[in-house]
């Protein structure tokens, strides 16, 4: 197989990886995007919300996958390509073809690990205010992140929900970013001791992808051991 482009995010020249495995978890990621996005359960969130997280998070657990098969276990490239991914998802892609497309294509202009949007406090509430999808306890994971040691992480999600949204607010401009609309529970609390042992200081972007990495770690070894037709695959 010819080498694919270089991966985005990184410096000089990365070769992607596809293969049948790689086509497996983008299959598996779509499916599970089918129950997640069900009209009913968006409607009625309240009266659903640990299927609906349980989903979401099946979901996003099987993008990450493939974002660490796809980038060769580089964190910043499967970071990329799992948000890539996730996004044609919710922006209604299902043709094969095209995710394989997005998940290999160039990043997008804003894309969430290298530049995440800043919002300011109304278009974040507008946008994921605590009363809608998004809703739930805010956790405090710290106000020490970025290179001035004053941005604020926080990870919001219902009781009992095993992930939840995660977003960084900085209070010099005070603005909010989303890092992960789906972050695992696990992941970050692993994530902030791995972090504060290392980078006490951490950029917000890469705490997000540590997140993503460790998440993914726990994923693979449950996908590798799923048989494709008790997740109602389609290739």
């Amino acid at each position: 197989m010819a080498p694919l482009p270089s991966a985005p995010g990184t410096h000089g020249r990365h070769e992607l990886h596809w293969d049948p495995a790689a086509e497996r978890l983008v299959a598996l990621a779509r499916n599970a995007h089918r129950n997640v996005d069900h009209q009913d359960l968006r409607d009625d969130i309240t009266t659903d919300d640990v299927d609906y997280w349980y989903r979401l998070g099946q979901r996003n657990a099987y993008a990450h996958a493939a974002g660490i098969l796809i980038g060769r276990g580089v964190d910043s490239t499967a970071f990329a390509i799992s948000e890539r991914l996730t996004a044609a998802l919710e922006e209604g892609v299902t043709d094969l073809t095209r995710l394989r497309t997005t998940t290999l294509g160039a990043p997008t202009p804003g894309s969430l690990h290298q530049s995440p949007t800043w919002l300011g406090p109304v278009a974040f509430r507008a946008q994921y205010g605590s009363d809608g999808v998004h809703r739930g306890i805010d956790h405090d994971c710290g106000m020490r992140w970025g290179a001035a040691g004053d941005q604020r992480i926080s990870l919001r999600h219902p009781p009992g929900a095993d992930s939840g949204l995660l977003y960084a607010y900085d209070p010099t401009w005070d603005e909010y970013a989303v890092l992960s609309r789906a972050a695992s529970v696990q992941a970050v609390q692993a994530a902030i001791t791995q972090a504060v042992a290392t980078d006490p200081h951490m950029a917000v972007t890469d705490f997000a992808a540590l997140v993503s990495v460790l998440d993914v770690a726990r994923t693979l070894q449950t996908v590798t051991s799923v048989e494709p037709e008790r997740q109602g695959l389609e290739l």
